[in-house]
């Protein structure tokens, strides 16, 4: 059953008689939704799934295979209209929702990047920036994954880039093998003044890991601090077998500490919600 046009900026979907009535029973007009884009098609349509039920979409834009689209609905008889809601229209654009956004999408990925790495036996802790893309490039799925991450990233960094008070960025290939990457830039205005980026992932053994670079005039230098301290030997072999580009020399280990117990919710939760 085919379903019309909602105009500019509408989206329309259109499926068989169950799937049109599965959705009646379950919605009304006026409610927001969200659904999982499964699969593009030609001519702007694409296969979603919202809540259980899925559906043929007309979009009005291309969106990668699995991004997370919202909607509103317009009508459900005689047929089911529905109009997709950009990030400022929705719910999703409050710090609490774009992190949650971005904390599922990276867990979508992480998982999907294990199955990857498994499946091609891949038993080094290092991957490079370099492979990673490759091994990105090769599988539409893994990369579908990892571009919904990154722009769920991008979304809850604006409001911080937009205040000055730095950059948050998805950059699994420092540890493939963990879980929660995530690193935060902040760049000083002040020639004279330090910079810093603070590399962050949860792992297995070493629990909470957080690396912190401070740069400047050619130096660096970095400071960890761990959730479990006595695994700390593991992670300097790691951190020296790394190639650390344009220096001269290698940056100055500063000291391990425990991670504070305020720290355990991650840098997103100090830099995003804290005052």
């Amino acid at each position: 059953m085919r379903v019309s046009g909602s105009g500019s900026g509408g989206n329309s979907f259109f499926g068989g008689k169950n799937r049109s009535d599965s959705f009646r029973q379950k919605h009304r007009c006026g409610q927001k939704v969200k659904g999982i884009l499964l699969k593009n098609l030609s001519d702007n349509m694409a296969w979603v799934e919202i809540n259980g039920d899925k559906l043929l979409a007309q979009l009005e834009v291309y969106h990668p295979r699995g991004s997370r689209l919202t909607f509103i609905i317009k009508q459900l008889v005689p047929d089911i209209i529905l109009k997709e809601l950009t990030l400022g229209q929705t719910t999703g654009s409050t710090p609490l929702n774009l992190a949650s956004a971005f904390d599922t999408a990276r867990t979508l990925f992480e998982n999907a990047l294990r199955q990857e790495l498994q499946s091609a036996k891949a038993v080094s802790p290092r991957l490079s920036q370099v492979d990673f893309f490759k091994l990105i490039a090769s599988n539409a799925q893994l990369c579908a994954c990892y571009l919904d991450a990154t722009g769920c990233a991008r979304a809850l960094s604006t409001p911080l880039e937009q205040k000055g008070k730095g950059r948050i960025l998805y950059q699994p290939w420092y540890a493939p093998y963990s879980r929660r990457q995530v690193t935060f830039v902040h760049q000083n205005n002040e020639k004279s003044a330090l910079n810093t980026s603070i590399v962050e992932f949860d792992h297995t053994q070493l629990g909470l890991v957080r690396v912190e670079f401070m740069y400047g005039n050619g130096k660096v230098a970095y400071k960890i601090k761990m959730q479990h301290p006595k695994h700390s030997t593991a992670l300097l072999r790691y951190l020296a077998a790394q190639t650390h580009l344009e220096l001269t020399d290698q940056p100055d280990n500063l000291g391990i500490m425990k991670l504070p117990n305020f720290s355990h919710g991650g840098i997103i939760t100090e830099m995003v919600f804290k005052a």
